[in-house]
């Protein structure tokens, strides 16, 4: 039975009061769970961009990074390219839209594509989002694309 601090019995509330809360760590997704909400999320914000919604590409972006699943096994590097697209794409909306590399109107045109790779559970398949995303295949990238695979591995 547990004591108070002077030494005497607690009650069932009062044990429970005095014991530390714990906050346990968010639950990592499967593989499958990822892919599928990267396909939802991806074609939700290319139809958001579509309607000119921009606010609304990437509202889900960090509650999925922070379920996402983490480590270095060669089937999760799609998801992570697939991440490392959404983060550009976001950020490219943040910024005005850039002209660099890929155009206002493209991102929801590979957005879909990207969601259709997922969903046959291959590679990314378009060269211009593997040249900018894929930081394992181009470990040149920028320093904002190494930053979110490194922690999308190592988490």
């Amino acid at each position: 039975m547990a004591e108070s601090p002077d030494g005497g019995a607690l009650t069932g509330a009062a044990v429970l009061s005095h014991r530390p809360t714990l906050i346990a760590d968010p639950i990592m997704m499967t593989y499958i769970e990822a892919r599928e909400a990267l396909v939802k999320h991806l074609l939700h914000d290319a139809s958001a961009h579509d309607a000119e919604r921009f606010d609304e590409i990437g509202r889900r972006f960090d509650s999925l990074e922070n379920l996402f699943p983490r480590g270095r096994d060669a089937s999760l590097m799609k998801l992570h390219v697939a991440m490392t697209f959404w983060d550009g794409w976001i950020d490219a909306r943040n910024n005005g839209w850039p002209k660099h590399v890929i155009g206002k109107d493209e991102w929801p045109v590979l957005a879909r594509a990207v969601a259709a790779d997922l969903v046959a559970d291959r590679e990314i398949t378009d060269p211009k989002v593997r040249r900018q995303f894929d930081a394992v295949a181009h470990p040149s990238l920028g320093d904002r694309v190494q930053v979110l695979t490194a922690r999308l591995r190592d988490r």
